[in-house]
């Protein structure tokens, strides 16, 4: 028995048996996976007839760099008014990034973002603590609309950003 375990012969033939083992483990189980993948629904056209209740509403608009006023001094808030929108059902906010007064990136995104928190603070906008928040995330709201810091300020070559959305009346606590 040794001998034959020992021969090349028999190893290719394991070797062999093995890798087509796995060859149809993976075929059935891929064969498995899209006979029990969930058929999804086509999309319903709005009918006019009843009222367009076939279709979910369009998303809100997101709340325009306006709505935060003018920046601190010596900063300024840039965003691309269709690439820095993100839409989840109704609900879309927007990604402002805290750029110098020359367009440049600020040297510290923590320092900045902290200016612009406070100079809103002083405008009127109130800390908030939502639901399941982070600790240590600021977070901002004038009632109306929410500003959230979402820059990552461990990574020196991040933006100083945050992220501006309508004010839900259940998002806080």
């Amino acid at each position: 028995m040794m001998a034959l375990l020992r021969s090349k012969k028999t190893m290719f033939v394991l070797v062999g048996l093995a890798i087509v083992g796995l060859v149809v483990s993976a075929a059935v189980g891929l064969f498995n996976a899209i006979g029990t993948a969930p058929i999804a629904a086509p999309p319903q056209e709005q009918n006019p007839r009843d009222g367009g209740r076939g279709a979910a509403p369009p998303p809100d608009a997101p709340p325009d760099v306006e709505v935060l006023g003018q920046a601190p001094a010596g900063l300024s808030y840039a965003s691309d008014p269709e690439a820095d929108v993100y839409c989840e059902g109704t609900e879309c906010v927007r990604l402002v990034m805290v750029m110098t007064a020359d367009g440049e990136l600020p040297e510290d995104s923590r320092e900045s973002v902290e200016t612009v928190v406070e100079h809103l603070a002083e405008r009127g906008w109130e800390e908030q603590r939502p639901q399941g928040a982070p600790a240590g995330q600021s977070f901002l709201s004038n009632g109306d609309y929410m500003v959230a810091d979402t820059s990552s300020h461990d990574d020196p070559e991040s933006p100083a950003m945050l992220m501006l959305g309508e004010a839900g009346g259940d998002a806080t606590s």
